[in-house]
């Protein structure tokens, strides 16, 4: 090289050769290392949107299960209160409930020796269970479980099947219940197709032992992918032997690809997600090319010029690392990464953007859910306190009325001993329900804890007004509950705090309120108690 240098003839073109190469070459390690570092950074960022995403799948699948569960106990629970035991009756009982045609693809009853006693889609249907697996763990551990996937005698399909078991007050096995999951079934996986990555990313789902559950070849579900053909691709190994997080690997199909992990909690299951390198970076790795031909070619005319040239051309990269930086540290938000720039850098700035907005999306569904009862699907205390300390800031603006009303249920617990936590948890949920439809639309409704509930009402013009939501409340009650086929009569106390100008304290209204219910069940229970604050000015009676 040196002797090549000095063959050209004079030193100027000599010097002028040596800074165009050394230019080049400066440029070139420079651009090759400024990338790399940035597509350290957007693997890094990429992960982590993916495992986020991942994260926000499993919880979705975890309380599909969990729903599924907490229904085939439920309706353990009324078999066993309503003493049906003769297979017509469980027949019966199984096609009565469109609730379990929902939730399952078909729901079973075998008896204690393992023969079908029941089937939801067909009658008909007759069979020995006695050597399935399922039916054979259930009895032995004396409870319900989530089976391993396999092909339905009954149907042909893949399906895993949730059990509860179901005994006489002396302990002996009655019959099992199996609700059957259709692993093809769209309501099952739907919603997980619209997490996946990109166009051509998919998510996947398989057991510890390598079975697989869900994937967009259908033909693989329920194949081991160790049996296949080139057996597990080693980052499925690992995610077998316990690994969670994300992997560069190779696909199946050959495809170099981020691959990402994360383990359920409710069954042994392994969830992942596939998103191809070319795609995921696609917007770096064209940036790339374009960014080493523009060095060359300015190196080229001037290497000064051309040096300065590429640290112009850098800048906007420079200027995403520091917005993720900023973003890290919760200083920007990721509006700054939706810009208008036409070129590879606002590209990868809108791809940052987009992912950005999947993983906020998933926090938020998750946010949702942290405020939401599970059971009645109504506001959770987490939720009330938000909502009832805006209230008050709202009242305190508008010098309005506001109340709180704070209800349970009247001999709840006799409910509960007498008929079972099924049925008591049934009469929960049909009481928000008509709680929240016998309100105004402008006031919020919001499950405690067991059976309290309280009700916020804004722009109260009387206390007279609250006595009036109270009755239509306590209307709304007083029909019979329907719970399976129970009649039930179920009534409610109500205390309402009310104040109607210089608005109290949380702790005022809570205390108040309590202090009205309490006034309500010495009357008698079914009535309310309105109390005015502050609690020198009395309260008005039933």
């Amino acid at each position: 090289m040196i002797k090549t240098f000095a063959s050209i003839g004079s030193l100027k073109a000599r010097i002028t050769f040596v800074v165009v190469f050394l230019v080049l070459l400066a440029a070139g390690l420079v651009t090759y290392v400024s990338l790399h570092l940035a597509e350290r950074q957007m693997r890094s960022v990429v992960g982590d949107q993916q495992f986020a995403l991942l994260s926000s799948a499993a919880a979705y699948i975890d309380e599909d299960l969990v729903s599924k569960k907490s229904l085939l106990a439920a309706s353990r629970e009324q078999l066993v209160y309503a003493d049906i035991g003769a297979p017509s009756a469980i027949q019966g009982f199984l096609e009565a409930h469109g609730s379990l045609r929902d939730e399952f693809f078909n729901v079973i009853a075998l008896d204690a020796s393992g023969k079908l006693i029941a089937s939801l889609n067909d009658r008909r249907a007759v069979g020995d269970f006695s050597k399935r697996d399922y039916f054979i763990d259930t009895v032995a551990a004396h409870e319900g479980l989530i089976s391993y996937p396999f092909k339905s005698a009954l149907s042909g399909k893949p399906v895993v099947v949730v059990t509860e078991p179901v005994y006489d007050a002396a302990g002996r096995l009655l019959f099992v219940l199996g609700g059957a999951i259709d692993l093809q079934r769209p309501r099952f996986f739907g919603q997980l197709e619209t997490l996946r990555s990109g166009r051509t990313g998919y998510l996947f789902m398989l057991t510890t032992t390598g079975t697989i559950i869900h994937h967009p070849d259908k033909q693989r579900i329920l194949n081991n992918v160790k049996e296949e053909a080139g057996g597990a691709v080693p980052s499925t190994l690992a995610a077998m032997n316990g690994f969670e997080g994300t992997l560069d690997g190779t696909s199946k199909r050959g495809i170099v690809s981020l691959i990402t992990y994360k383990r359920l909690r409710q069954t042994e299951w392994i969830i992942g997600a596939v998103y191809p390198v070319d795609e995921a970076f696609a917007p770096l790795i064209d940036m790339r090319k374009n960014a080493m031909v523009a060095s060359a070619a300015v190196a080229a005319a001037a290497g000064l010029i051309g040096w300065l040239a590429i640290l112009r051309l850098l800048r906007p990269l420079g200027a995403l690392r520091k917005h993720v930086a900023r973003i890290a540290e919760g200083s920007k938000n990721i509006d700054v990464f939706d810009v208008a720039r036409k070129d590879e850098f606002g590209e990868l700035s809108r791809a940052f953007f987009k992912l950005s907005q999947q993983r906020r999306d998933a926090e938020n569904n998750l946010v949702k859910l942290s405020r939401t009862d599970p059971l009645t699907g109504i506001h959770n205390r987490r939720m009330f306190d938000e909502i009832f300390a805006a209230a008050l800031e709202r009242a305190r603006r508008s010098g309005r009325g506001l109340g709180l009303a704070y209800l349970d249920i009247d001999r709840f617990k006799q409910i509960n001993d007498t008929y079972g936590h099924g049925v008591g948890d049934q009469v929960l949920i049909e009481f928000a329900q008509r709680l929240k439809h016998c309100v105004r639309i402008t006031d919020a409704v919001a499950r405690l804890a067991g059976d309290e509930f309280v009700v916020i009402f804004e722009n109260l013009g009387s206390d007279a007004e609250a006595a009036g939501l109270a009755t239509k409340m306590l209307d709304a009650i007083r029909p019979d509950f329907l719970v399976g086929e129970l009649v039930l009569a179920v009534t409610s106390s109500i205390g309402i705090a009310v104040d109607m100008g210089a608005v109290g304290a949380v702790g005022d209204f809570m205390e108040e309120a309590d202090t009205g219910l309490y006034s309500a069940k010495e009357a008698g229970r079914n009535a309310y108690s309105v109390r005015l604050l502050p609690a020198a000015l009395g309260h008005l009676p039933t």
